[in-house]
């Protein structure tokens, strides 16, 4: 059977002399992993579709294990993202994320505009802004929305001092003992992470968090999906080794 779909490539692999497997994001039939044959030989039409991060028409064969990649056509190269080396590693956070979450099928149309989305802010160099959207939607997507109003433990409304539990949101002072992975949280980061979570993805990206604001959010969002993985982010390392500080603010929302 023959198909055609959009999507982004994840990652890919050498295999053989010439040819590559690689992991595409698609936007009808969800993961697809597919062999693209003699792609790394000079000159061959599908190297440009089959770079890291593109964006992406593609035909495929469907196969008994691996689809086979037939034709490919560039929508967004994104080559900018393979030219530094801050946004390469930002990049392949996302992807590596977006891979181990996922099974092969399962579209979601959603969780495709949301990686078309970061993909694009990041190459506006909104890398520390976008990757935060990205943790916080993929985890509703796919089922594991924090709970950020009522605490975890008790169910009540949440109060001061609060605390962020990698096993489900936010805890009260009161409960806090029974959460022993527990840290603390600021009101002005919760309510941060309920914009990214409840506004449309398009008006998201008008916002302008401050460094603490994200700063705060990726430590608890690491903490986070770390809790639902059965193996540690080779990517995640890489991509704090890089980081370098921006401009301050005074932390309040910019919109």
């Amino acid at each position: 059977m023959v198909y055609n779909t959009e999507g982004i490539v994840l990652r890919t692999r050498n295999m053989g002399e010439a040819d590559k497997v690689v992991t595409f994001y698609t936007k009808d039939h969800g993961k697809v992993t597919a062999t693209a044959r003699g792609v790394r030989r000079p000159r061959n039409r599908l190297l440009g579709p089959t770079q890291v991060f593109t964006h992406g028409r593609y035909m495929l064969f469907k196969g008994r294990q691996l689809d086979t990649l037939s034709q490919g056509e560039i929508i967004y190269s994104h080559q900018k993202l393979r030219e530094d080396l801050d946004d390469m590693a930002a990049a392949m956070y996302l992807t590596e994320v977006m891979d181990l979450f996922l099974e092969e099928g399962e579209p979601n149309p959603d969780l495709f505009q949301l990686l078309v989305t970061v993909l694009d802010l990041g190459t506006d160099k909104r890398f520390d802004f976008a990757l935060r959207v990205f943790e916080l939607r993929l985890m509703a997507l796919l089922g594991y929305e924090p709970q950020l109003q009522e605490c975890i433990g008790c169910g009540l409304e949440l109060g001061e001092p609060a605390f962020f539990s990698p096993e489900g949101g936010v805890v009260c002072n009161g409960c806090r003992t029974q959460f022993t992975k527990a840290r603390s949280i600021t009101k002005g980061t919760r309510e941060w992470m309920q914009r990214f979570l409840q506004w449309d993805l398009e008006r998201v990206a008008i916002l302008h968090p401050s460094r603490s604001v994200l700063d705060e959010i990726q430590t608890i969002m690491a903490a986070y999906i770390a809790f639902r993985l059965d193996r540690p982010l080779k990517s995640l390392g890489f991509l704090q080794s890089l980081r370098t500080d921006s401009d301050p603010s005074d932390g309040q929302p910019r919109i």
